[in-house]
């Protein structure tokens, strides 16, 4: 009777590491629980004789805003049981040191992803048994939450999109070649446009990558560059019109949110 009434009580996430809840990892958080840092902006200003004030000479992304850095996240973790229990506990969440990581919690809308370092163990003992283990755990993350993957279906002609999220992202292509098309292109409404050419026909799936982590552009499995007047942009927060010229396929992104 007990568990079922605990079956109906409302269900509340636990943090996710890799997208696996921690006491899964036979942890949980300490009183001092999660802390995520703030996200600063990455700003560049120069002095200049006869002007004043300082020149602003910081990068924006499409929006305006200054590109921001990243943001260190801290958990406090800790492990109760056996000797051997803590000790596979330590060996599953040591496995991840140095690793990138995603780390998700509640309803947020999406997952913050970085590179993971383990601070030392602080085990705590009753007498000759092992009791407990104290352990900080930090994450270098990327400044935005980084939402689940969407896609949406392009034909040729005009397309009107809605990106979600507060800032911009790095969508990937997967397009089809019309039929005896030697150029495929994408436009959007801010003069950006991401084409290849070819002197004859394209066929084959098109799949092009914009991300500046790992950018790529691939005809048929094969490596190939794009124009040279193209363009690998974001695509910022909000409505869109796109336009495909010689192909139809599908967008996908993650959006970016700012919290």
């Amino acid at each position: 009777m007990l568990y079922q009434r605990r079956m109906r009580l409302p269900h509340v996430e636990d943090p996710t590491l890799n997208g696996v809840p921690l006491e899964r990892m036979m942890f949980s958080l300490a009183a001092d629980g999660i802390t995520i840092d703030a996200t600063k902006p990455t700003t560049s200003t120069q002095d200049m004789p006869g002007r004043d004030g300082q020149l602003d000479l910081t990068l924006e992304d499409p929006t305006g805003a200054a590109y921001m850095g990243n943001r260190a996240i801290t958990l406090t973790l800790y492990a109760i049981g056996g000797e051997d229990d803590i000790l596979a506990a330590k060996t599953r969440l040591a496995a991840l040191a140095g690793t990138i990581v995603t780390l998700s919690w509640r309803s947020l809308p999406g997952e913050y992803r970085g590179r993971m370092s383990l601070g030392a163990w602080a085990d705590k003992w009753a007498g000759p048994r092992q009791i407990a283990t104290l352990v900080t755990v930090s994450i270098d993350a990327h400044p935005y939450l980084i939402g689940r993957g969407r896609s949406i279906a392009l034909k040729t002609g005009a397309n009107t999109i809605h990106v979600k999220g507060n800032r911009p992202c790095w969508p990937t292509w997967t397009l089809t070649p019309a039929a005896n098309a030697k150029t495929v292109s994408i436009k959007d409404a801010h003069g950006h446009t991401l084409a290849v050419a070819s002197t004859t026909a394209i066929t084959g799936r098109i799949s092009i990558i914009t991300d500046p982590d790992h950018r790529e552009l691939r005809v048929n499995g094969n490596l190939m560059a794009p124009t040279l007047e193209s363009d690998y942009f974001p695509l910022p927060p909000g409505v869109h019109t796109l336009a495909l010229t010689g192909c139809a396929g599908i967008l996908t992104y993650r959006p970016l949110t700012l919290i």
